[in-house]
């Protein structure tokens, strides 16, 4: 049993929430392990790995074995999927995807390049426990908002997507955007239920925020929810648990500064072009991110 489709993110971009809303639909089955980062995976003969950082990527699944074993419990899932966000940034990928799974459906959820870098950024600064400095992190020379710094790379969408579109044929290929989810959510799954073959009209369960970004009022508690989200990558726990669980952690971190306006519009200025042949290459205006 292997999947019939993936999820290949983008990271901060509603891709953990995508995750939880299909493993809800009873007519499809989403592994347990979430990002287990497989056709991103690759090492040389000296066992150095061909992309990625070790400090900061992943990898839980390094064998085709061990990701066959993800689906045993498939069972009889009209949609058998996963979702990877290292995927949409790894060069080998695609490649790596289209060789096993031809037939494969490929989702992608992305986000206005200078908002996710934003986001990305601060959990970065709260998985390492990180203090969040205005003055520093809030103006065009901050780490994250450089134009090459990782944060903003990643937001450069249209040669990683345009990886897919030549391994795939484009009715194979869904990107979404994250301004849906937040705007329309029961439409946005629609459209995610739609485009797998399952039952649209199934609604999942909105209330419980999936991945929530923020500062941890509390350092010392956040350690704990981080240790408890590391073992659940190897523990199955259950889905109310998990839930119960989330809305915990949410009621613990607070809303970061809302990013100036000005900044905004300054970081968004050279990524114009991007934007557009983003937008040309999905079929979708996304006019309104410039």
């Amino acid at each position: 049993m292997l999947p019939n489709f993936i999820v290949i993110g983008a990271a901060k971009a509603g891709t953990t929430s995508l995750h939880w809303y299909l493993a809800e639909h009873p007519e499809i089955f989403m592994t347990k392990v979430k990002d287990p980062g497989y056709f991103a995976y690759g090492v040389d003969g000296e066992g150095q790995l061909l992309w990625g950082e070790p400090e900061r990527h992943v990898f839980p699944v390094r064998t085709l074995a061990e990701y066959e074993a993800l689906f045993a419990d498939a069972g009889g899932a009209k949609a058998v999927g996963e979702a990877s966000t290292t995927y949409l940034e790894c060069p080998e990928a695609p490649g790596r995807m289209r060789a096993l799974l031809p037939a494969v459906r490929v989702l992608c959820s992305i986000r206005h390049p200078v908002d996710r870098a934003y986001s990305d950024y601060i959990m970065h600064l709260r998985r390492r426990g990180l203090p969040f400095d205005p003055a520093r992190e809030l103006t065009a020379s901050a780490a994250w908002a450089r134009p090459e710094s990782r944060w903003m790379r990643i937001g450069r969408y249209h040669e990683q997507l345009m990886r897919y579109y030549e391994a795939f044929p484009r009715e194979q290929i869904r990107v979404l955007v994250f301004d849906d989810l937040r705007r329309h959510p029961q439409a946005f799954t629609r459209d995610v239920y739609r485009f797998l073959g399952v039952d649209d009209s199934f609604v999942p369960d909105f209330n419980t925020p999936h991945a929530a970004g923020g500062i941890p009022a509390s350092p010392l508690l956040e350690k704990v929810f981080l240790r408890a989200a590391a073992s659940s990558v190897k523990t199955w726990i259950p889905t109310r648990t998990a839930n119960w669980f989330r809305r915990l952690r949410g009621r613990t971190l607070r809303q970061p500064p809302r990013l100036p306006p000005d900044l905004r519009r300054e970081l968004t200025v050279p990524l114009r072009d991007e934007i557009q042949r983003t937008s040309e290459l999905i079929g979708r205006s996304l006019e309104h991110w410039l």
